[in-house]
């Protein structure tokens, strides 16, 4: 067996120390928990971290990548798929990968919130981005005749405040973790109370 890349030893403390935030907590946690977790020496930690907040806001950086790499843009034009299709295809993307690091989505959402200034601006900047994006899409539809006429504000704080409470419930076992039937049950709020 071969020695592990920097990159592979990056992952496992990363996956170490999103192992013990949720065993601990943030704050109970230490680097000493972390190494142990993750089968190496304290000074290996403070190879790839200056400190615990560092791995922490690097565990909240990767999922946020991976969240915004599910959100595409709705296209329009005659060879693109009907936009409620597309619409459905980034909804069961952003489900399938919180479903598939459930312990990062409770991480991310709820426990890095208020640690630190710059971790909030940074998870704020990704929600005015998300917001952004959704409204968007929002408006597009209702130019389309898609979504129904109403402000677009109210639509996408209820629309993304409504989809994180269910990401959460599902990852702390409230609710079915299915991203398929998750994925159908929102089309199905969202043609109800949203789309035209």
């Amino acid at each position: 067996m071969g020695r592990k890349s920097k990159e592979e030893r990056r992952r496992e403390l990363l996956d170490a120390a999103r192992d013990v935030f949720v065993q601990k907590g943030f704050q109970a946690a230490t680097i000493d928990d972390i190494a142990l977790e993750a089968s190496v020496a304290r000074g290996t930690f403070y190879l790839y971290f200056d400190d615990k907040r560092a791995v922490f806001e690097a565990l909240v950086d990767r999922f946020l990548v991976a969240i915004g790499q599910c959100v595409k843009s709705i296209e329009l034009g005659p060879d693109a798929p009907p936009p409620v299709d597309q619409l459905r295809a980034n909804i069961r993307r952003v489900v399938g990968q919180c479903l598939a690091e459930p312990t990062i989505v409770k991480l991310a959402l709820f426990d890095a919130t208020g640690l630190d200034p710059d971790l909030d601006e940074k998870l704020h900047g990704f929600y005015e981005g998300l917001r952004t994006l959704i409204d968007e899409s929002l408006q597009q539809g209702q130019e389309l005749g898609m979504v129904r006429p109403g402000d677009r504000r109210v639509m996408v704080a209820v629309g993304l405040g409504g989809l994180k409470e269910v990401l959460v419930d599902a990852v702390e076992g409230r609710i079915a973790a299915d991203a398929d039937a998750l994925t159908e049950e929102i089309m199905r709020f969202l043609a109800g109370g949203l789309l035209a």
